[in-house]
């Protein structure tokens, strides 16, 4: 989101997270904004409104699930199970133009390779710098800063912390064997060898933001939810 908003031209942006259905002052320009569980939500939206683009950034499910916030460091930030609704959400707009899957991955490896594949999708965008030099133009906000653990130019450092974290990613593995088919099938690995790491490593079950089973309760209400507010962005933009 800060490379996008730092890097290529618009009208405005979010500071931090925003979600699609909530309102923005009109602009005469580009709007970017940002909120990871909307990828979940689009369905109702995505294909009526043609004004509307989605990145939708992908990443190692094992790095996704060995992740910790600063705020909250006895507990991970997700799991598999939201992982995988998040990849199956994806999916449904693979091949529309109006969309583009990129690997943070390949992002932190060569930036401006990833911005080249933003503007030959997106031709409308006009860029300001190269994303290999946004921490030199960026100006995030505070939240922005804490989710990134500070201002700093893109690097590869946290590829392969999840290797700190065997017990979780074993747990996890254990739990939904279908991990290590996505691996495989997103290119992280060509095979199952990866999983001698795991060799006399013990699983253990840690404390996570969402619950490992999928609340159906909640999911229904969710869904409900997201209904109505389709129905009224598509009122706002969609008249």
């Amino acid at each position: 989101m800060e490379l996008v908003s730092t890097c290529f031209a618009s009208g405005g942006y979010c500071e931090h997270e925003l979600s699609i259905f909530e309102p923005v002052a009109d602009v005469a320009d580009v709007y970017f904004s940002k909120q990871p569980n909307d990828i979940r939500q689009l369905r109702h939206i995505f294909h009526r409104d043609e004004q509307l683009y989605v990145i939708y950034m992908g990443r190692d499910p094992r790095a996704v699930i060995t992740s910790k916030h600063r705020e909250n460091p006895g507990q991970y930030f997700c799991n598999y199970r939201v992982w995988h609704e998040c990849d199956q959400a994806a999916q449904r707009y693979e091949t529309h133009p109006r969309f583009l899957r990129l690997r943070y991955e390949d992002l932190v490896s060569d930036a401006d390779a990833v911005q080249r594949q933003i503007v030959q999708r997106f031709g409308f965008l006009r860029q300001l710098h190269p994303f290999s030099e946004f921490h030199l133009h960026s100006q995030p906000s505070a939240a922005s800063q804490r989710a990134m653990n500070g201002l700093r130019e893109v690097n590869r450092e946290s590829l392969d912390k999840w290797r700190q974290h065997l017990p979780r990613v074993a747990q996890q593995l254990r739990d939904h064997p279908g991990l290590a088919a996505d691996l495989q099938r997103l290119g992280y690995e060509p095979d199952r060898q990866w999983t001698a790491v795991l060799e006399g490593v013990e699983p253990v079950l840690y404390p996570c933001r969402y619950p490992e089973r999928k609340p159906r309760l909640k999911d229904w209400e969710r869904d409900l939810r997201v209904y109505l507010k389709s129905r009224r962005y598509l009122r706002r933009r969609c008249p």
